[in-house]
């Protein structure tokens, strides 16, 4: 840079700073002083996306936890050992922690900036509450996974070490949320619009997402409240759940650039860490499962499967997909399958919902075979076998739904480990217990240790309150299945 040059820009610095306020100091000139709602919003739903597509494992190892896949080299979550890569923390953090990359305050920001740049009313109440609606589906993953967690003080920037709320309150306050989204959402008014990629704004399916959202978090509490839990199945049916594939809450993702594409092609760029476990291989291939090649390729003419915990090394076992590992799969956040599995649960246990059991059961199985790929008739083919069909698969209702509810979330890590540690089945631990396994399947995860360290009488409390004790393990079960 020429002398002069560098005496003109000398010059204009301290002219600037003669005019200025210091305080203009503290402004970044390349950065956008406020955001709109709609982009932290965008924000908060992609976050919330990623972390339920994500595959690290140091975050997100629900997929091998429900054995829909299984480590091949690294192995320290599939043998239960959750603290060598500090997924309790991670998982934390993607939900809780400051900064842009965290679910819940991009959705809180949203929510404080929608008021100041939504000006029509009745826009602006359903975005605020389409927002709340994706709050109350973070925390739903908080207080599933955990037990007790920060709420009433969560996120409050004066309160930096905040209480946890007991569970049960928590879960209740959600239900009494999404009550509030249903019965105030305007079908007749707009809300984000494009920026929106779930439902492009399309307030009636918004609605039919937190009723069908509002039956699973229902069915969750039927074995600690079953009149609680079928009063509020029956309220989300009577408002509109998902009828139809169509209805899937999915994010759907972008390939022309590698931080927009799914999760799990991410994963898959450069090295391959899962391969899929036997369980589900060896249960689709017994059940002649027409989902099978959607999922999985062959290796050497066969389905192979991992084993978990023996650490499988990268070869003689089957690749993924390639629809799978397609960077623009969606990730699935709700959808139709689920509710007809939750249904037919319903049925089971009387809470008044119309229809069969064995009805909903097969449209559930209809549906994830069609949003894999297979048509209606495999899926009748599959479904007339006496393994299958529900009057004479093997087991109690719970065995007969938990097994295709697992298969159904072969790609919903989170939803699979929660529907086994609520229904019982698959029974990993009797059948297909993991090599060197630390204990038996996770029934929650343990708090960050950064928590006991930064905020430990909270912390306590909350140990007591989940364990029992003062110890902060992971098999211990939350409040609604004990």
């Amino acid at each position: 840079m020429k002398p002069s040059t560098l005496l003109y820009l000398l010059v204009s610095m301290l002219t600037a700073s003669c005019t200025k306020s210091i305080a203009d100091l503290n402004n970044n000139p390349k950065a956008a002083l406020t955001v709109p709602s709609s982009s932290l919003f965008l924000n908060g739903e992609k976050n919330l996306s990623d972390a339920i597509a994500g595959t690290n494992v140091a975050a997100s190892p629900f997929r091998v936890l429900a054995q829909s896949w299984t480590e091949n080299t690294y192995v320290s979550e599939a043998q239960y050992k959750l603290t060598v890569d500090n997924c309790p923390a991670g998982w934390w953090n993607e939900l809780y922690a400051s900064g842009t990359s965290s679910v819940l305050n991009s959705l809180a920001a949203a929510k404080t900036t929608i008021p100041t740049d939504i000006t029509d009313a009745a826009t602006q109440k359903n975005a605020l509450l389409i927002t709340d609606i994706l709050e109350v589906y973070a925390y739903s993953l908080l207080v599933n996974t955990y037990g007790n967690v920060p709420y009433s003080q969560a996120l409050n920037r004066d309160i930096p070490f905040p209480k946890y709320d007991d569970a049960k309150t928590v879960y209740y306050d959600l239900l009494a949320r999404l009550d509030t989204a249903i019965s105030g959402l305007n079908t007749g008014a707009g809300s984000f619009g494009g920026a929106d990629n779930i439902y492009k704004g399309d307030v009636t399916r918004w609605k039919k997402f937190a009723a069908t959202l509002k039956l699973k978090l229902a069915m969750v509490i039927a074995d600690s409240d079953p009149a609680t839990a079928g009063q509020k199945v029956q309220e989300a049916v009577n408002a509109g759940i998902f009828t139809s594939n169509s209805d899937n809450a999915l994010f759907v993702y972008d390939s022309t650039l590698t931080t927009n594409s799914n999760p799990v092609y991410q994963a898959f760029i450069i090295r391959h860490d899962f391969s899929p476990a036997n369980l589900i291989v060896d249960t689709l291939v017994a059940w002649n499962d027409p989902r099978l090649p959607h999922l999985f390729k062959q290796y050497n003419g066969a389905y192979v499967g991992g084993v978990p915990g023996a650490g499988n090394g990268y070869v003689k076992l089957s690749l993924f997909s390639d629809k799978w590992l397609n960077p623009e799969w969606p990730a699935d956040l709700l959808d139709y399958a689920e509710s007809q599995f939750l249904l037919a649960e319903a049925v089971e246990r009387g809470f008044g919902v119309s229809g069969t059991a064995a009805g909903y059961y097969n449209n559930g199985v209809t549906a994830s075979i069609n949003f894999w790929g297979a048509d209606s008739a495999q899926a009748a083919t599959y479904l007339a076998q006496p393994a299958v069909a529900y009057a004479t698969a093997t087991g109690t209702w719970k065995q007969k739904i938990g097994w295709q509810q697992w298969l159904a979330d072969a790609d919903r890590g989170w939803d699979a480990w929660t529907s086994i540690r609520r229904l019982g089945y698959p029974n990993i631990d009797a059948i297909n217990p993991p090599v060197g396994a630390l204990g038996q399947l996770p029934r929650r995860f343990t708090y960050p240790s950064a928590e006991e360290a930064s905020n430990p009488t909270n912390w306590a409390a909350a140990v007591q309150a989940v364990t029992g004790g003062t110890s902060d393990g992971v098999q211990f079960n939350l409040w609604w299945n004990k």
